[in-house]
């Protein structure tokens, strides 16, 4: 019996269901005011003229709109303490991928074990992309990971 009259599952099911709210279509509206656009310095989205301003709110939407739905699994890791890196991506090239793999990894993991880990990665997928005669993947995207939230714990 806990001292709670909820279980840590209930507390992790309501916090997917607030964060999957806060970015429900429906509920959200696209407000880039006063933000600024990254590839432009201080320059912000509302200071594009009407029709690119439209546009970018538009792809914006839709962006999130399509988005996968990995809220549960979001809060469970976080739960347990976990950072990510997602640095496995193959594509066309860019942005347009084709298949991503995110790690998630406890704060403050070795920097050479991660890259160890994400190096085996990398050599499964590309092992069974070929031995299921897919050669139409190109190489791994490189870029510096994006950085693990700090956690507390």
């Amino acid at each position: 019996m806990t001292d709670t009259p909820y279980t840590d599952d209930d507390a992790r099911a309501e916090a997917a269901a607030q964060l999957r709210a806060a970015v429900d279509p429906e509920n959200l509206e696209v407000d880039t005011e006063g933000h600024k656009i990254p590839s432009r310095g201080d320059f912000q989205w509302d200071q594009l003229d009407d029709d690119d301003f439209h546009d970018a709110n538009r792809e914006i939407t839709e962006h999130v709109e399509y988005a996968v739905d990995l809220t549960r699994w979001s809060v469970d890791l976080g739960a347990c303490g976990l950072g990510y890196t997602s640095e496995l991506a193959w594509g066309r090239g860019g942005d347009a991928w084709d298949l991503a793999v995110q790690i998630a990894h406890r704060h403050g993991l070795n920097d050479d074990l991660r890259e160890a880990i994400n190096a085996a990665v990398k050599d499964a997928v590309t092992a069974a992309l070929t031995g299921h005669g897919i050669d139409d993947v190109r190489l791994l995207h490189h870029h510096k990971p994006e950085p693990s939230r700090d956690l507390p714990f």
